[in-house]
């Protein structure tokens, strides 16, 4: 009975001993990272755009009153087409030089509710409200790119270039009722008009990031973000017919502004391989914001700023081909 307690034991503390010497585990070998060979070619692409936009920081589209509850209605801009439109150069070991144009608008008549206001003499109620909003975007970005390969399945491409931006919200508000004063009501309405125009242009720099599947196959996410500097400027008009029938009210104003811009993408895409290049076809996912894009100033009421958002699916084709 010892002896075998001894042969435990002395099992135990082989065990252990190895145990601390330790053995190397599996050894993992970083993956090559390589640029591509030397290439000359040209692509071509286009993406048709499905975005809705978004203006914060402007308050709401009028407000419906129900007894003594007062609900507010946001600035629901509808949905609306677009396009973007590209060409590039590819050119040495993996670079390209790439020009892009994205516009879209849109242009809608909304019905956001009545409209309610009561001080202590005057009280003006109008249920027929409509507004027309029409935003407005277009982007002119100028890319160098490196396209950089991590292993067989995982590329980034790098760039980083300028952009041109040119935002514009144009906003009419058309409103009929009545105002009551002192028990008695008078039929009156409002019109406002305000136009919201940014032009900027700046530094831009992003990364896109594409894992491969085989087979042509693929997932990726883009990121981009560009900082401008341009010309901010509003202009509008203001009238009432209940205070003053034939009386406008006219501001405008403009100033040099910074605006910060983010934007990513989402998808997927499939290539095919031709004789001639490579035809792909790519769909997903996109969000980007101009941060203070839009200033409205005191004319109307507290001065105020928002930011212009834009986001939706999109989907696209791009043709790529060897030159010679």
């Amino acid at each position: 009975m010892l002896k075998l307690k001894k042969t435990a034991i002395a099992v135990l503390a082989l065990g252990s001993s190895a145990v601390f010497a330790g053995t190397m585990g599996p050894v993992c070998a970083p993956g090559n990272v390589t640029v591509p060979c030397e290439r000359t070619a040209w692509d071509f692409g286009a993406q048709a755009l499905y975005l809705q936009p978004s203006v914060n920081g402007l308050g709401y589209a009028g407000s419906t009153q129900v007894g003594t509850v007062a609900t507010y209605n946001e600035h629901a801009y509808r949905w609306g087409w677009g396009f973007m439109i590209e060409g590039s150069y590819h050119f040495n070991t993996g670079n390209d030089l790439n020009l892009n144009w994205y516009h879209w608008n849109r242009s809608a008549t909304i019905t956001p509710g009545a409209g309610f206001s009561n001080s202590t003499a005057v009280t003006s109620y109008f249920p027929d409200v409509a507004l027309q909003a029409k935003p407005k975007w277009d982007a002119v970005n100028l890319e160098f790119g490196q396209h950089v390969d991590f292993g067989d399945a995982r590329f980034v491409r790098f760039h980083g270039g300028a952009q041109y931006a040119r935002i514009n919200t144009r906003r009419a508000l058309a409103a009929g009722g009545y105002t009551t004063a002192a028990g008695v009501s008078t039929p009156g309405a409002v019109a406002i008009e305000r136009n919201l125009t940014y032009n900027g242009f700046g530094p831009r720099v992003g990364a896109d990031l594409v894992y491969g599947f085989g087979n042509g196959l693929g997932i990726y996410a883009k990121a981009a973000s560009a900082l401008l500097v341009g010309s901010q400027g509003f202009n509008g008009a203001f009238s009432t017919a209940v205070l003053n029938p034939n009386v406008h009210t006219y501001a405008s104003g403009s100033r040099t502004q910074i605006v910060p811009e983010v934007e990513s993408k989402l998808g997927a895409q499939y290539t095919y391989s031709m004789a001639q290049g490579d035809l792909s076809l790519d769909a997903g996912w996109m969000w980007l914001n101009y941060f203070n894009a839009a200033h409205q100033g005191a004319g109307f009421g507290a001065e105020s700023r928002a930011d212009f958002g834009l986001q939706g699916p999109f989907i696209g084709l791009k043709w790529i081909g060897n030159v010679a």
